[in-house]
């Protein structure tokens, strides 16, 4: 499950950034072997003991939110911001200084040969790809191991408790006035010294509850989280594509197609409240469905055209956000009253478990005593009745006889 959210996230941040100065080259054997190695030199271990809570460490969307309740009662106020065209920002000099240094102030070690034999050749051939001479690609596992560490020198200072999501930052803060004090004083003279630039755009700072925050596509308002349209509309620009008319697959390849993006978008994002809008976006999609089933001439079939009801798609194997969200409420609500751990049981027990118990005894007592009377005026009335009808009977009886 961990990894269906981590891919989904992924695609959500690289969905837009196909264009230029964003470039993709093609990823090579020796490169998958170093970024393993790089992994496992940086994370999770170094980077798991300074920030138990960094995206690099934690693929599940739901610690971060979590983190966000925790946090913001405490420090209400927030910032957030992230780098103006990250990926083709980052410069090889700049980089292949930082990551030693870095590895140094987390592990309290110098690298080890073979890891000055990689900072001396492999990752400079590996940055040597970029058309632009600087700039790393997109799409390969070992640019996103390199952008997530070159940003680690700006994690190391941050003091106050903040989340980050690649170049997407959101610090918490407790004062008013800390947002702009952290932006003039470390963010914006680190960037500088790292060559990047903040995206003025996507700055922003406010107070929790009361301010809409939206972060790692979720809208955090009031205390709830929910979807942001943007990522609705992006679902829907997929769905759209994949049910064009124009479309010569089988119905089978269609509906699967579907389930995947309909799987990874709900896994996502199945922790907000968003059941009016999983709703939604359910009825959009069997619109589509609907639209090239009776319009494609190779999958044309009479009684589907006629009965295209909401069980016949989901005989087709078409899977709802409604109901895999609905699952996932229950599961959990489930789990939560589970939970809950019993006191252990010991020969001694305190003054106050004492005094509860004796309360519960004299409840139980008062309650077996209220049952009993209750019976007894019961029987009482029975009687009453019987003696009533008789009395009726006798009156009955002895007018008859005048």
């Amino acid at each position: 499950m961990h990894a269906v959210r981590a891919h989904y996230s992924r695609t959500i941040y690289n969905m837009s950034k196909n264009n230029l100065p964003y470039f993709k080259t093609k990823q090579m054997i020796q490169e998958k072997s170093l970024a393993k190695f790089l992994k496992r030199k940086f994370f999770p271990r170094s980077i798991k003991g300074k920030f138990p809570q960094h995206y690099l460490t934690q693929t599940n969307p739901s610690f971060a939110l979590n983190f966000i309740r925790n946090n913001s009662d405490q420090r209400p106020y927030f910032l957030r911001f992230d780098i103006q065209l990250y990926y083709p920002s980052i410069h090889p000099q700049i980089l292949r200084q930082k990551i030693p240094e870095i590895y140094q102030k987390l592990s309290n070690k110098s690298p080890s040969r073979r890891f000055k034999k990689y900072l001396k050749k492999e990752i400079p051939e590996f940055l040597a790809k970029s058309p632009y001479r600087k700039g790393l690609p997109i799409g390969s596992s070992m640019a996103a191991i390199l952008s997530g560490i070159f940003l680690l020198d700006l994690d190391l200072e941050i003091k106050n408790p903040f989340l980050r999501y690649v170049d997407d930052y959101l610090i918490f803060c407790k004062k008013k006035d800390d947002p702009q004090r952290l932006l003039k004083e470390l963010i914006l003279p680190k960037l500088k010294e790292l060559g990047l630039e903040l995206n003025e755009k996507k700055l922003s700072s406010g107070r929790f509850h009361r301010d809409k925050l939206n972060f790692i596509g979720f809208d955090f308002y009031a205390g709830y989280f929910q979807i942001n349209k943007n990522k609705i509309e992006e679902l829907k620009k997929k769905i759209i594509k994949f049910t064009f008319l124009g479309k010569k697959k089988a119905r089978g390849a269609i509906v699967k197609s579907l389930n995947n993006h309909i799987l990874g978008f709900c896994h996502y994002f199945k922790l907000a409240s968003c059941k009016k809008e999983l709703s939604e976006l359910d009825a959009f999609i069997r619109q589509r469905l609907r639209r090239w089933l009776i319009k494609n001439k190779d999958q044309k079939n009479r009684q589907a055209n006629l009965f295209l009801s909401n069980a016949v798609l989901k005989n087709l194997g078409l899977k709802s956000l409604l109901e895999i969200k609905e699952k996932y409420d229950a599961k959990n609500r489930h789990i939560f009253r589970k939970s809950k751990k019993k006191g252990k049981k010991t020969g001694l027990k305190s003054s106050s478990s004492s005094n509860l118990d004796s309360h519960k005894i004299q409840k139980n007592m008062f309650n077996q005593g209220y049952f009993v009377v209750l019976k007894e005026l019961r029987e009482i009335t029975k009687k009453l009745t019987k003696i009533e009808k008789n009395l009726k009977e006798i009156n009955k009886i002895l007018a008859n006889q005048n």
